[in-house]
C-alpha cells in the first residue's frame, strides 16, 4: 500500500518523514504497551450525490501543524490513517484516526521515544499493522541514537508494538511500507545500513508468529531504497523503489525476490515511485513523479506480469510540479491516485486526485479549501464496494496545516 515516507533515506536531521508532507516537499504482530483512543470525533457530512465529499477529521487537542499520511480501508466503514503533528509545545508526535462509516476518531499510538510510522495495512476494523522506525540508544558511534524497525498492531481498541529483527551491523533501519494478503502473510519493505549515507534494501516477512528478514538482491547502481509494496497473494508481492540509476522493482514469487527494471520516460531524470497497488499478480499500478525540462511531472508505471510500462498521468494546468504520492486500485481498469501540484516558487499548492479508467489517467479533482494556499493528499485507499478515502493536509501556509480527508462514494 502506501508509504508515508517515500524513498528518501532516513537521517537524524530529517527522520520525521511524515513531516515532509506537512512542509509540502517532494511523506497484531507482537507485544508491548497498548494505547487507547481519544473521545474526540468528527462526523462526515452526508453525501448527496456520487463523487468526492469533504470530511472534517478531528485533531488531537493542543497540537498544531497536523497532517494525515498513509491510510488503509478494509471496507467502506473501516479505515485507519496515520497522522503527525509538529508544534513548539509538544514537538513532533504521531497519532492515528479511525473511520467507522460515519465519523473519524482520534487514536493515540504507542510512544516510546522517537517513533515514526510510514505505512499501514488493514484487513478488518480489528486488524491493522503500521510500520516505521524507532530510535534507541546508540551502540555504534555514528550517533547517540540508532533507528530500528518497528511494527504497531491495532485490534480495534488498542495497540501492541513489536520490534522486527535488525540486519547485522545496521544502525539506521526503517520500514517504509507494508502489505498483507492475510493475517499470517505480511511483507514490509524499507532500508537499512550502517549509517545515514549508506542505505541498503530491507524486506521482512510475517507468517503468523514472527518477523523474519528476507534476502533482497540490490541493483548494481547502488543507493537503492524500497518505498512501497503490494501483495495480492501470499506468494506474489511487488515492491518499487529507486537507486542512483533511476527506478527498479522487486518481485516476490513465494520463495525469493528478483529484480525487475522499471523504465523512466524518455528524457526524464530524478524519478521516484511512492506507492504501488496490485489487484492480481499480473496487474499493478505504481505512481510517483520525475523531472523533465525543468518541471516535475506525474508518473505511473503498469506491471503486466512480465514487465513495467510507463504511463503519462495528466499534469495540473499551470503547475510546474505535479506528483502522485499514493494509489489504490479495485480492478485493472479502476484506480485512484492522490498527490499535489504547485509551482517551484511556492504557494498555492493544491491536492490532486487522478483516475485511471483502463485507458488514460486524468485529473479528477483539485483540492484547495477556501481561504487556504497549501494542500496536499498523501494517502488513498479504495474498497471493492467503490468507496475511497483520500487524506492529507491543508492550511493558510506551509507551517500552519490541518487535517484533510475526502470520501468518495458511488
Amino acid at each position: 500500500m502506501t508509504s508515508k515516507r517515500k524513498s528518501g533515506w532516513l537521517t537524524l536531521a530529517a527522520a520525521a518523514g511524515a513531516l515532509v508532507a506537512v512542509a509540502g516537499l517532494a511523506a497484531g504482530c507482537g507485544t508491548g504497551p497498548a494505547a487507547g483512543g481519544s473521545p474526540v470525533t468528527g462526523k462526515a457530512p452526508a453525501a448527496t450525490a456520487p463523487g468526492w465529499q469533504m470530511q472534517p477529521p478531528p485533531e488531537p487537542a493542543g497540537t498544531a501543524n497536523q497532517a494525515l499520511g498513509a491510510v488503509s480501508c478494509s471496507s467502506s466503514s473501516a479505515c485507519l490513517s496515520i497522522g503527525t503533528y509538529d508544534d513548539d509545545q509538544h514537538g513532533y508526535g504521531q497519532f492515528a484516526e479511525t473511520w467507522n462509516g460515519s465519523r473519524w476518531t482520534v487514536r493515540t499510538v504507542p510512544d516510546e521515544g522517537a517513533v515514526y510510522l510510514y505505512g499501514v495495512q488493514c484487513l478488518s476494523a480489528r486488524w491493522c499493522v503500521a510500520v516505521g522506525t524507532i530510535g534507541t540508544a546508540g551502540t555504534i558511534g555514528v550517533s547517540s541514537t540508532d533507528f530500528v524497525p518497528v511494527v504497531d498492531s491495532w485490534n480495534g481498541s488498542a495497540w501492541t508494538q513489536a520490534r522486527p529483527p535488525v540486519p547485522a551491523g545496521a544502525t539506521m533501519s526503517q520500514l517504509a511500507a507494508v502489505a498483507c494478503s492475510g493475517i499470517t502473510a505480511c511483507t514490509a519493505v524499507g532500508s537499512s545500513g550502517p549509517g545515514p549515507g549508506a542505505p541498503g534494501l530491507l524486506a521482512e516477512r510475517w507468517e503468523g508468529s514472527a518477523w523474519k528478514i528476507q534476502p533482497v538482491p540490490a541493483p548494481s547502481a547502488g543507493g537503492a531504497v524500497l518505498a512501497a509494496v503490494a501483495c495480492p497473494a501470499a506468494d506474489a508481492c511487488r515492491a518499487v523503489g529507486s537507486d542512483k540509476g533511476g527506478l527498479f522493482s522487486e518481485v516476490w514469487d513465494g520463495s525469493s525476490w528478483v529484480i525487475r527494471p522499471v523504465p523512466v520516460p524518455a528524457g526524464g531524470s530524478g524519478a521516484e515511485l511512492n506507492s504501488v497497488s496490485c489487484t492480481a499478480a499480473d496487474s499493478c499500478e505504481a505512481v510517483g513523479l520525475y523531472s523533465k525540462g525543468g518541471t516535475s511531472l506525474p508518473l505511473a508505471e503498469a506491471w503486466n506480469g512480465s514487465r513495467w510500462l510507463a504511463r503519462a498521468p495528466s499534469a495540473v494546468s499551470g503547475a510546474t510540479s505535479t506528483g502522485l504520492d499514493a494509489v489504490s486500485c479495485v480492478s485493472a481498469t479502476d484506480c485512484e491516485a492522490a498527490g499535489k501540484a504547485g509551482t517551484m516558487a511556492g504557494p498555492p499548492q493544491v491536492g490532486v486526485l487522478e483516475k485511471w479508467d483502463g485507458t488514460t489517467w486524468s485529473v479528477q479533482r483539485k483540492v484547495l479549501p477556501a481561504g487556504d494556499t497549501w494542500a496536499g493528499l498523501s494517502g488513498i485507499s479504495c474498497t471493492p464496494d467503490l468507496a475511497c478515502e483520500a487524506v492529507g493536509y491543508h492550511g493558510p501556509a506551509v507551517d500552519s496545516t490541518h487535517l484533510l480527508a475526502l470520501r468518495y462514494s458511488s
